[in-house]
């Protein structure tokens, strides 16, 4: 089974720098690209400094509650022994912070530069015809078996061309009850794990890490119990909950 953790942009980066990247740097592509190799190292001459390098794989990049405690569960299954057959990969659907300059996903592994989250809670819906995001968000989707999204409100809401369709791959949406409206449950193979005060409370977590933690205890459940735990969450998502809290 091939599986896709989609994750949000946190404000918890490994790099601080004052000279960030910010929305506006986006609206002219030289431009951008010009702050990218700035955040890079590189100075306006060409020259490299290393103390001004705040590249980073996105995995790493990451610092937050959530992310701390999604990859520590990935690290776990990810060196068991059953790995292989079923895989786990991470990826953030915003791409514009992306070193190479690609417009696709971001991967985990794909390098990118520190940047101001804050316009990522504006965006607009983004139309197939507007934009490659949705087109090549719904081409990565497809190509797994079972889809995680911790994704906030708004990316589901500026991603919901994505969302809205029918498809082949089970999507779980792990979200907060006055969350749910942002995706429509009436469609097949799309479900909604409710997450929310009741279920941090009883995991005894906070509500910025708290969706990490529900992965994180599902990877150790399937270490300890075998893969087929991701089956069974596939056929049954609210079974995701009673693995969280460990029965």
């Amino acid at each position: 089974m091939k599986i896709l953790v989609l994750s949000p942009y946190t404000t918890g980066q490994k790099y601080k720098p004052d000279n960030f990247l910010r929305g506006e740097d986006c609206d002219s592509p030289k431009h951008l690209g010009r702050r990218i190799k700035e955040l890079c190292g590189y100075n306006a001459e060409g020259w490299y400094h290393e103390s001004t390098d705040y590249s980073a794989p996105a995995g790493e990049m990451f610092t937050g509650p959530l992310n701390t405690q999604l990859r520590a569960g990935l690290k776990q299954i990810r060196e068991h022994a059953q790995y292989g057959e079923t895989t786990l990969d991470l990826y953030f659907p915003w791409y514009f912070c992306r070193v190479d300059g690609k417009d696709d996903p971001v991967s985990e592994n794909d390098i990118i530069v520190p940047f101001d989250t804050a316009p990522l809670h504006d965006l607009e819906v983004l139309e197939f015809s507007k934009s490659g995001v949705p087109k090549r968000t719904v081409d990565l989707i497809e190509r797994y078996d079972l889809v995680f999204s911790l994704l906030r409100q708004d990316d589901i809401l500026s991603l919901q061309r994505v969302f809205e369709v029918e498809r082949a791959t089970t999507l779980i949406f792990l979200l907060a009850k006055s969350h749910k409206h942002v995706v429509n449950e009436d469609l097949p193979n799309l479900h909604v794990v409710e997450t929310g005060s009741a279920l941090q409370k009883s995991l005894r977590t906070t509500n910025w890490a708290l969706k990490g933690v529900v992965l994180r205890r599902l990877c150790e459940a399937a270490c300890r119990d075998g893969f087929h735990l991701f089956e069974q969450v596939k056929q049954h998502p609210q079974r995701l909950l009673e693995i969280a809290h460990g029965q």
